[in-house]
């Protein structure tokens, strides 16, 4: 009888010490597979992709687009820890900025440059208020026509590559 008692106890010990407690069934409860978080579009999050209006895909945009940094006008320091991401379309009829810290992008339109402007206008959103400009050898987004990110232009790297690059 006595090792009856005893072999119940030990039991029901098991039978508790396994099942699990709320809290745990929050944690571990459902098992998510990593890449499994596709969003509507079919882009996973967790591998760093995110739909990109501009190129109708699922992309990268640290690899995709070309990095603006933060600029203050008022200071003139720029801050190269806050970054933007403009990413065109194939046919550079589009470009679409990924400011860090937001989860909408913004797409701009491009617009018709004429011979000879001194601060072109490049591409434009009027609902939002956004631009993207060209003056003294740099890129500058605005935002109300004041200054938030900046690129140097290069033929090389960046939007200059991007926008003049004929596919070779």
């Amino acid at each position: 009888m006595r090792t009856s008692v005893f072999f119940n106890f030990i039991l029901i010990f098991i039978l508790i010490s396994c099942s699990k407690t709320p809290q745990q069934e929050i944690l571990y409860g459902k098992k998510t597979l990593v890449g499994s978080d596709k969003d509507p579009n079919g882009c996973i999050g967790s591998a760093g992709y995110t739909w990109s209006e501009a190129k109708k895909d699922c992309i990268r945009i640290f690899e995709s687009g070309t990095s603006f940094v933060t600029y203050d006008a008022a200071t003139g320091v720029m801050d190269s820890t806050k970054v933007a991401y403009v990413v065109l379309a194939d046919d550079k009829s589009q470009a679409e900025v990924f400011y860090g810290g937001t989860d909408k992008p913004i797409l701009l339109e491009a617009v018709a440059v004429m011979e000879g402007e001194t601060m072109p206008k490049l591409f434009e959103n009027n609902i939002e208020l956004v631009d993207l400009i060209y003056y003294r050898d740099s890129y500058i987004l605005r935002y109300q026509e004041k200054p938030t990110h900046m690129q140097a232009w290069s033929a090389d790297s960046g939007l200059g590559k991007e926008l003049f690059n004929t596919g070779n």
